[in-house]
């Protein structure tokens, strides 16, 4: 780290940052850059800024910002035509005109005259964090582009500046007056990634317009050089999302104002940044260790951009970082619902209904964008549901992450199957629900995740779609599991595949789950509850919201839709007790439905071994099924083998896991 940063004016020496670095460990007291002084950050030096260096030589800066405001007006030019825009957004724009914002599911909130930013109207710190990240700014942008109308930009220009007064750098230690665990708000890692990503974002179009004053333009960069000053001296420096969120608008601002004299190096220190945090937050095969699809998709956005800028600017990127981006990229491959989606473990939502439009589906443009990068159609074959292009191995396996996908075709009428079960998450975006499970079949979803329904504005509902006791998975008195995934085996043949897991949930009882996927057309599910603590072991089953058909006597559970069914077959002669319980189906942030839950509760103590059947099927009528576990088992033993008959016919199953092998054979 540098010491004693000052730059020379002439007229006396401004410090831009009083600091002390002698060690990593002391505390630098950053001052914003005062606009006055913008100039002696750039390098007018440059190609091309020959005019706007006489001009400072002459002593007309605010000739200068014209001059260059011209060169940025010729380096990022409008689109010709008139841009479409959607109303909702276009109708985003003109509350914010008017000071009116919106976030989430929530109703707007009127700003007035004079803005508090740390205002909180709707109860949720993510309603806060959104304002910081100027989230707002893009619909401004948007229907600036596609209007011209002044008032979008002049709106845009006020409320930057008047977020900037009210947020130098000297202050950006303090505390939010109703978070007051939340100290330095303003200039956290995240809302400093984010709003210089958003500035950069918006920038190429506001800067065509007459409210974006030459001063303005001052103004701006000078808060730029701040959020790049506040990133090098003060980063997260943890293993999280966040810290790739915060290099990314590092390399940003870096990349989109290459006048800043610093900016080629600021984009070296964010690349070496960037890669140790991306592998350090990733598994060697490319999953993202929160175990939430939406922060993956974030990281690798933010990687691969990243990636590009350096690219660029001619700066070599390392052949790990490449190798780790394509990983991220086959996990989402992988991972990819029948609607282009993701699984919903953990803080990860998706749309509900799914999109009917192919373009409007979550992975489409980020498969597309894969095939422009790696060079492979696969991804693109993916996104166009070209499924005569895409891979014979349908089934996929990350035992490092604990993520187990199941598929027995490609295409929307694909039956799929998605397991989890992981050990511990480097933040608190996974949820404990080890050997939890979706699936869709026919183009339905049967089985959903319950969701995460909210961060902050309901810390009770966020508690209870958190419990272990609302996923598909087994608990011992309805209590949370601890996290502790282990992978146990894995197989895929044409004719199969299979997959066991364990949890060491509680002390004195850990899971174990194998699932069959037999004749790649229904599954088996055997869980063993292992160990000797007493208390009720008890499976839990979610269903995707609609009418379910419940027979305690049979125990048996099935759907009632017109199309696409699922039957959830449990031994009736098992000593077992079935029970209705609350559900819920939270597909994005505030929006939740409610529907079935069923607990299947053992008549007896651990150690204790449930023998499931789930047969997806198309129509209304529900095959014929039975199992039974045909040799001596008791719960924990390696081996196992199990007679399976649905719809007429006859399988011979098992596993073994002291040999690592797995058996699925018709009779």
């Amino acid at each position: 780290m540098r010491k004693n940063r000052s730059v020379s004016i002439g007229l006396g020496t401004l410090f831009v940052a009083c600091l002390s670095l002698g060690a990593a460990s002391e505390d630098p007291q950053l001052v914003s850059l005062d606009p006055r002084f913008v100039f002696t950050q750039l390098d007018t030096d440059r190609d091309g800024l020959g005019a706007v260096r006489e001009l400072m030589l002459k002593g007309d800066e605010t000739g200068a910002l014209r001059s260059l405001r011209d060169l940025y007006r010729a380096k990022y030019p409008l689109p010709d035509g008139e841009p479409k825009i959607e109303q909702a957004t276009l109708e985003t724009a003109d509350r914010t005109v008017k000071h009116i914002f919106q976030w989430g599911p929530y109703e707007p909130a009127d700003y007035g005259t004079d803005i508090d930013w740390s205002w909180d109207p709707r109860g949720d710190i993510e309603w806060v964090a959104a304002m910081y990240r100027f989230h707002w700014a893009d619909p401004l942008a948007q229907a600036y582009q596609a209007t011209r109308d002044e008032r979008y930009a002049q709106a845009f220009v006020e409320l930057t500046s008047d977020w900037i007064r009210k947020h130098p750098l000297e202050k950006r230690g303090v505390t939010h007056p109703v978070y007051t665990n939340w100290k330095g708000y303003p200039w956290l890692d995240i809302q400093t990634g984010i709003r210089a990503s958003n500035l950069c974002r918006t920038f190429p179009i506001f800067v065509h317009a007459e409210a974006f004053t030459p001063e303005f333009l001052g103004i701006l960069l000078a808060s730029l050089y701040d959020h790049q000053v506040k990133t090098e001296f003060y980063p997260m420096g943890k293993v999280h999302n966040k810290a790739i969120f915060e290099q990314r608008g590092f390399v940003n601002v870096a990349y989109t104002f290459p006048e800043f004299k610093d900016s080629q190096r600021w984009l070296e220190l964010a690349l070496g940044r960037a890669q140790e945090s991306l592998l350090a937050q990733t598994t060697s095969d490319g999953v993202q260790r929160e175990w939430s699809a939406g922060y993956h998709q974030g990281v690798l956005r933010d990687a691969v951009e990243m990636m590009g800028r350096m690219e660029e600017r001619g700066i070599a990127v390392p052949q790990e970082y490449r190798a780790r981006v394509r990983g991220m990229w086959e996990y989402l491959f992988a991972m990819s619902t029948p609607d282009l989606g993701y699984a919903m473990f953990g803080d990860t939502s998706r749309p509900y209904p799914p999109p009917a439009q192919r373009g409007k589906m979550t992975m489409y443009g980020s498969m597309l964008q894969a095939t422009e990068v790696l060079g492979d159609p696969k991804f693109a074959a993916l996104a166009l549901n070209q499924t005569d292009e895409l891979p014979a191995l349908k089934s996929y396996a990350f035992p490092e992450a604990g993520m187990y996908f199941l598929r027995d075709a490609w295409g929307p009428q694909q039956v799929y199957f998605a397991l989890h079960c992981s050990p511990p998450a480097i933040s608190g975006h996974d949820q404990p629900d080890n050997g939890t499970f979706e699936l869709c079949a026919y183009g339905r979803w049967l089985m959903t995740d319950t969701g995460y329904f909210t961060y902050g504005h309901d810390p009770e509902a966020r508690a209870w779609h958190r419990q272990t006791r609302v996923h598909n998975t087994l608990t011992l008195d309805g209590k949370d599991t601890q996290v502790a995934g282990k992978h146990l085996l894995w197989k895929t043949t044409e004719r199969f595949d299979a997959v066991s897991v364990e949890n060491a949930s509680y002390e004195g009882l850990t899971l174990r789950r194998s699932v069959w996927f037999v004749d790649h057309s229904f599954f088996v599910i055997l869980d063993e509850a292992i160990g000797t603590a007493k208390g009720t072991p008890s499976l839990h089953f979610q269903f995707a919201p609609g009418e379910v058909s419940v027979d305690t006597e049979k125990h048996q559970v099935a759907t009632a839709f017109d199309d696409a069914n699922v039957l959830l077959w449990v031994d009736p002669a098992a000593p077992v007790v079935f029970e209705e319980e609350e559900g819920w189906f939270a597909w994005e942030y505030g929006k939740r439905e409610a529907r079935k839950a069923v607990r299947v509760a053992a008549t007896q103590d651990a150690p204790f071994a449930f023998l499931t059947l789930l047969i997806p099927y198309q129509g209304t009528t529900a095959p014929a099924a039975h199992a039974a576990v045909t040799a001596p088992h008791n719960a924990g033993d390696s081996r196992v083998v199990i007679e399976v008959s649905v719809g007429g016919n006859k399988w011979h199953i098992g596993r073994d896991l002291e040999t690592g092998e797995a058996w699925c054979e018709a009779r």
